[in-house]
């Protein structure tokens, strides 16, 4: 009988960790405030891809949903978008999220923490590739996600329509508040000054026709903004980047009226278009390519083997060789981030450097970097 119990015992933690989350999982978030002292269950919508599990896992993508909005709704509009990762939809308590002057004053940073643990118990999730998307209030919170958390799982994020405040950001620093928010309080409370974790990407998504949130700052729905270019330089800046902010013209994105401000090779981008207080198809288009959506196992190793760029050092002309059959993007940014030629190829083609000064560049395909040098 001891040897049985033993035995039982060395495997229990195994089969616990080896449960796979699918579409009818149940993941229970509870907290406890002022407002709910007896607990509050966030309701929690999930979708997995069908299909094979990648090589580490699916990678997931935590919706953040708008005030009035639900995470049901958030799942359902982006099921056809990023249709390689788990996502996953919180529901706010009030259906709102607690940034400042919302009604509910529900700890959801913390909560935000506790869904990622609760995630990466699940086999079939990736625990290296946890992003989130915020729209609106949820935004908001996304921001909030990127300045306070520190769990290194999570490696992308992404706001859309709701720039950083300056509650967020002042006196040169970031800030959280350490207790309640909103209210006569300095800053909406965000009294405790923080340095976000390193090593990021993060999108920002910001219209200068949004008629709710203003796009070169000021106050609205009871908060005061900072321009959503000074926004995402200061982001840029809490990730390693130390020059100058980026000129406001930026560099048009596909045919329409969406201009990009990329920071440190891509890592920190600014999106700015038309499309009022939402999305349009080149901004989510580009959101999709910034997550690496359906390419999560194109390891870089398995990408340089694919992909031979010759010769390096090189003078007029980078030559592209690669296994692979079909077309794809590059991009070619210089050391400050800014981009110098972008296109589309197919193996074999070459790439004119005639026009770049000699220097240090990056040449990116399907969001893998290189360096190269022209001499």
């Amino acid at each position: 009988m001891k040897k049985l119990f033993i035995l039982f015992c060395f495997f229990l933690p195994f089969y616990t960790y080896s449960q796979l989350i699918s579409n009818s999982t149940t993941i229970n978030i509870s907290k406890s405030w002022s407002q709910e002292p007896s607990g509050y269950i966030y309701p929690v919508s999930i979708d997995v891809p069908s299909g094979s599990v990648p090589s580490g896992g699916f990678p997931v993508c935590i919706l953040l949903h708008g005030n009035g909005g639900n995470g049901a709704g958030m799942v359902n509009d982006f099921s056809n978008k990023l249709s390689c990762h788990v996502l996953v939809g919180p529901s706010g308590y009030m259906n709102s999220w607690n940034i400042s002057n919302e009604n509910s004053e529900a700890p959801d940073v913390e909560m935000v923490s506790d869904l990622i643990d609760s995630l990466k118990t699940y086999s079939n999730i990736n625990p290296s590739k946890i992003r989130i998307i915020g729209s609106s209030n949820g935004a908001a919170l996304a921001n909030r996600v990127f300045i306070e958390n520190k769990d290194t799982g999570v490696d992308i994020i992404c706001a859309i329509v709701s720039h950083l405040s300056t509650a967020q950001y002042h006196n040169n620093d970031f800030y959280y508040p350490a207790g309640a928010t909103g209210g006569s309080a300095p800053n909406s409370g965000y009294n405790t000054q923080t340095t976000p974790l390193t090593g990021r990407k993060y999108l920002g998504i910001s219209n200068n026709n949004d008629g709710l949130i203003p796009y070169t700052g000021g106050s609205a729905v009871g908060v005061t903004f900072l321009d959503a270019q000074e926004s995402i330089f200061r982001i840029a800046q809490s990730q390693g980047y130390s020059g100058n902010q980026l000129p406001s013209s930026g560099n048009q994105v596909g045919t329409g009226a969406v201009y990009e401000f990329p920071y440190l090779s891509g890592q920190v981008v600014h999106l700015n278009g038309d499309a009022g207080h939402s999305t349009n198809t080149d901004q989510i288009d580009y959101l999709v390519d910034f997550f690496d959506d359906c390419n999560t196992n194109t390891s870089v190793n398995k990408l340089k083997t694919d992909l031979r760029i010759f010769p390096n050092p090189c003078q007029a002309y980078l030559n592209i060789d690669r296994n692979l059959s079909g077309s794809f993007n590059y991009t070619i940014t210089n050391i400050n981030g800014q981009i110098q030629l972008r296109g589309r190829l197919s193996s074999g083609d070459q790439i004119n450097l005639n026009g770049l000064a000699s220097g240090v560049y990056f040449i990116t395909f399907e969001n893998k970097i290189f360096k190269i040098i022209k001499l």
